[in-house]
């Protein structure tokens, strides 16, 4: 299943939720190191309802430079679903079952759904409970203090402008705030999270409509928060 952004989708990673929500949720990352097998997050009700939640973990990988993800008893989250009185918390343990991370670091997708009353619980085409808005957290399970070793390259491709990283590293790099400059004019991918890239893994972003594109061969500057820190690299805009 790719993993895609909706209307409803109110947390990617450690953004920050600004959407009007009686749903609130912390921590927005979840990260354990071995030997620790489980950790915790707490869902809080600030509405003046009983808010009705389901809770659900997968497996996330990143294939042809897009995240997929796809269901796992690897980890799971108890309670999977529960019902909180207004102005109540809850604490979902999140617990990894298949043992602690022996190697690198194991990447995973942690969906809270807030439902609507039992009454209005429409299935949709798919069979699936209609969901009233949704957090959708990273979580990730490591061995020790692994590391991330992005190596990036700009290209044009079909009237594209595709920036692609691979990270060759054993641990996942967050990527804030990608941009080019030093051609026509800067071309941004994006304020804030733009996403992470897998260990083993490489990630695509194209350049947003009716931006000026460099032309091939170009010579342009990226620019992008790694992890909190910025990098700026040369780089020469390729051909494919």
């Amino acid at each position: 299943m790719r993993l895609q952004s909706a209307s409803l989708l109110l947390a990617l990673g450690a953004t920050p939720v600004t959407a009007q929500t009686a749903l609130r949720v912390q921590p927005l990352t979840v990260e354990v190191t071995s030997p620790a097998q489980a950790s915790a997050v707490s869902v809080q009700n600030g509405g003046p309802r009983p808010m009705n939640l389901h809770v659900r973990v997968f497996d996330w990988t990143q294939v042809n430079g897009q995240d997929q993800i796809a269901p796992t008893t690897e980890v799971v989250a108890s309670p999977p679903a529960m019902t909180i009185p207004p102005g109540a918390s809850y604490t979902v343990r999140i617990a990894r079952t298949a043992g602690p991370v022996s190697m690198g670091e194991r990447s995973y997708r942690l969906w809270i759904d807030e439902l609507p009353p039992p009454a209005r619980q429409m299935p949709s085409g798919g069979g699936e409970v209609d969901v009233r808005l949704r957090y959708d957290l990273p979580a990730f399970f490591r061995d020790g203090d692994p590391q991330p070793a992005l190596a990036w390259r700009a290209y044009r491709s079909g009237g594209q402008l595709v920036i692609e990283a691979t990270n060759s590293g054993r641990s996942h790099a967050r990527i804030d705030n990608l941009r080019l400059e030093g051609a026509q004019a800067p071309i941004s991918f994006g304020s804030g999270l733009n996403g992470y890239v897998l260990p083993g893994a490489t990630r695509r972003w194209v350049a947003p409509a009716g931006a000026v594109l460099p032309t091939a061969d170009g010579n342009v500057t990226l620019v992008a928060g790694v992890g909190g820190r910025e990098i700026r690299q040369a780089t020469t805009i390729a051909t494919r």
